[in-house]
């Protein structure tokens, strides 16, 4: 070989060489890329949704190596819930992980998971949320929002819970004004029970409450007791009327931004958080009850034939009110009877 070539040679590898170092050094020395993820929870580890939000940002910044970087925004810093949602569908957030009453105003489908009494205890949720139907759900979300679920956490069933008188069937729901999250399956639910549906924003409801805006409201026990609302509240009746569950979102076009290693970390990190959330949740729930009456609040557990009553009540009418939300909204009612059918597989597995 001539020298000239040689010269050549020496000199193409020398330019490559520096060429990869210059690649190596960027990429180590790139500022990472920030997630904001929002939540509408206190940033009390104690508290099922933020641990799993601690989980999910030291999940994936121990395995990005300097890529990804996460922010949480506690207590609705970036806006409540409703506005937190917007947010994530606009871009101007990249995550948020709230319970689904403000999902109805930009997803309507949302609306059958409303449906009373759909789910008999968690893990029949779980597989129904996990399997086939809450996939197809969630994936008409997507397409429909731009907002990309990466996997459903657990609020936890729901309650009623009062200021002044006890419930105990339902005649006693008669002429009380309930707080409700702003969905409106749920009004139509506590409307169906005799009761004055009042919807108020998550960061409203304990002053509501302690001023006597309304009468009592309806939310998961872990949520009732880490929040203190023993303090302004008296009575619960545990007739688990829904299912209240914790989509963790994500804006679509960001997700599909990233590189498919950290499309994949964020999928990893997610199944990780969700089992931490609701194992603690669970936890919560049984430790809670006992807490809670601890404090002097009075719980009361329906027979059967009371909670069958509730049902008989309140299913019909939602199922009909959501069927005519559908149809003016030219919405597919196959949703509702995916979910009914959902429900019922899901308790024979």
């Amino acid at each position: 070989m001539s020298k000239g070539k040689w010269v050549k040679k020496i000199g193409f590898l020398f330019f490559a060489v520096v060429t990869l170092a210059v690649f190596v050094t960027t990429q180590l020395w790139a500022a990472p890329i920030t997630i904001k993820l929002a939540t509408g929870m206190p940033p009390d580890e104690e508290e099922c949704l933020h641990r799993g939000a601690v989980v999910f940002k030291k999940y994936i910044e121990q395995k990005a190596s300097g890529r990804l970087k996460v922010d949480i925004y506690p207590s609705n810093q970036l806006g409540k819930e409703r506005e937190q949602f917007e947010g994530v569908k606009l871009g101007t957030i990249e995550m948020c992980w709230i319970a689904e009453g403000p999902m109805a105003g930009f997803f309507s489908e949302i609306m059958v998971l409303g449906i009373p009494y759909l789910y008999g205890n968690e893990a029949t949720a779980w597989r129904s949320l996990d399997g086939p139907f809450g996939k197809a759900l969630m994936e008409e979300m997507r397409k429909k929002t731009g907002v990309r679920s990466l996997g459903i956490g657990e609020n936890g069933f729901r309650h009623f819970s009062t200021r002044n008188k006890p419930i105990k069937g339902v005649d006693d729901m008669k002429g009380l004004k309930i707080r409700v999250m702003e969905h409106p399956g749920y009004m139509a639910l506590v409307k169906s029970l005799g009761a004055s549906p009042t919807p108020i924003a998550w960061g409203e409801v304990y002053m509501a409450l302690q001023q006597g805006v309304v009468d009592g409201w309806e939310a998961p026990i872990s949520l009732i007791e880490s929040m203190k609302f023993n303090e302004v509240t008296k009575y619960i009746i545990l007739d688990g009327h829904i299912y209240s569950f914790l989509p963790l979102l994500i804006n679509d076009k960001f997700f599909l931004s990233l590189a498919p290693d950290l499309q994949k970390l964020l999928v990893d990190a997610t199944k990780v958080t969700l089992g931490v959330n609701r194992g603690q949740n669970v936890r919560n729930v049984y430790n809670g009850l006992k807490s809670l009456q601890d404090k002097g609040m009075e719980i009361y557990a329906p027979t059967e034939k009371e909670l069958e009553v509730f049902r008989q009540r309140s299913q019909k009418p939602v199922i009909e009110f959501v069927e005519k939300t559908f149809v003016e909204k030219k919405i597919d009612r196959k949703w509702i009877g995916m979910a009914l059918k959902s429900a019922k597989d899901s308790e024979k597995e």
